[in-house]
């Protein structure tokens, strides 16, 4: 068989001109030639890659250093976090500064979903001292919530951070816990769907930064739109005091003429801190959604020991 095929070849080739017999072996020449310049290239660029790394000012291990932190991540109660994005980053003592897929390796490792903290890895800078610039996007926590007997924290777009935290290791620190979410928590790194939580971050956000804001130490949203009870507030705000609450009612932004507005409601808030030096006044509850100027609570009702004293 081989030979039949051996001897159509031989007829083939004696029936081709002198020139194009000349061409066709000149193609396979430079083909040949060209495919032993590319092994012969890609060893040599090996060689000298390896040459290289091998070298004393690149042969040394590489470093992480974040850019602008921004300020609540350097607190030393948050160092913990970075040590996590460092131990996910996981250079090894063979990673070197040269390698072309280090900068992807490295933002893919941040950027996935699980991690929870970086929303996007803005540049990542490989130094010729071996140093890892490397610049971020954070989530910051924005509050606590509470399902059961554990605590999960949130930021400000309804993204579930890392870590689950036993309820009464989150009382007094410096975030609000939302209490009253249906359902079950998404996985680290994923958005929390619940509306009810979006308008608990956002009443959050409007009262975490004034001067009363210790003294609110949950956001109760369990009657969110009047889920439960439409003649109840559909928003309350539990106070450090035991058993007082502050009647928040409708979310910021869907008062809808019905209730005053967020920002009336914080000044009566203010106002009232101003005087009293305090949220609660020795009443269950303060009402603060029907007008711009005063609140409404309930009377006071005397103890005997205060009706002595008041008759003499």
């Amino acid at each position: 068989m081989s030979s039949a095929v051996s001897i159509w070849l031989g007829d083939r080739i004696d029936s081709i001109s002198d020139s194009t017999r000349r061409l066709l072996f000149q193609g396979i020449g430079v083909t040949l030639l060209l495919t032993c310049l590319f092994v012969g290239g890609n060893q040599a660029m090996q060689r000298m890659k390896s040459f290289v790394h091998q070298q004393t000012q690149y042969d040394h291990p590489l470093v992480l250093e974040w850019e602008n932190l921004p300020d609540w991540l350097m607190l030393p109660d948050n160092g913990h976090i970075l040590d996590s994005l460092v131990a996910r980053v996981d250079l090894q003592p063979t990673d070197r500064m040269l390698d072309p897929e280090l900068s992807h390796r490295i933002g893919s490792a941040l950027t996935a979903s699980d991690v929870g903290w970086v929303k996007a890895v803005d540049r990542i800078q490989i130094r010729s001292d071996g140093v890892i610039g490397i610049r971020c996007q954070f989530r910051k926590p924005a509050a606590w919530v509470r399902l059961g007997s554990f605590c999960y924290l949130v930021d400000d777009e309804s993204f579930r951070l890392p870590g689950r935290y036993e309820a009464d290791d989150c009382k007094g620190t410096a975030l609000m816990t939302i209490l009253g979410i249906r359902g079950k928590p998404p996985g680290v790194g994923q958005r929390w769907p619940a509306a009810e939580l979006a308008d608990g971050i956002r009443t959050v956000a409007l009262l975490s930064t004034r001067p009363f804001h210790r003294e609110i130490s949950a956001v109760n949203v369990s009657n969110h739109e009047g889920r439960v009870d439409r003649n109840r507030p559909h928003i309350e705000l539990i106070t450090d005091a035991k058993g007082s609450r502050i009647w928040w009612g409708r979310a910021p932004e869907q008062e809808h003429g019905i209730e005053i507005s967020a920002t009336q409601k914080v000044t009566l808030l203010e106002t009232l801190y101003k005087q009293w030096g305090r949220l609660s006044v020795n009443r269950p509850y303060i009402d603060i959604r029907t007008w711009p100027d005063r609140i409404a609570m309930p009377m006071m009702i005397p103890t005997t020991s205060q009706t002595r004293i008041l008759r003499g």
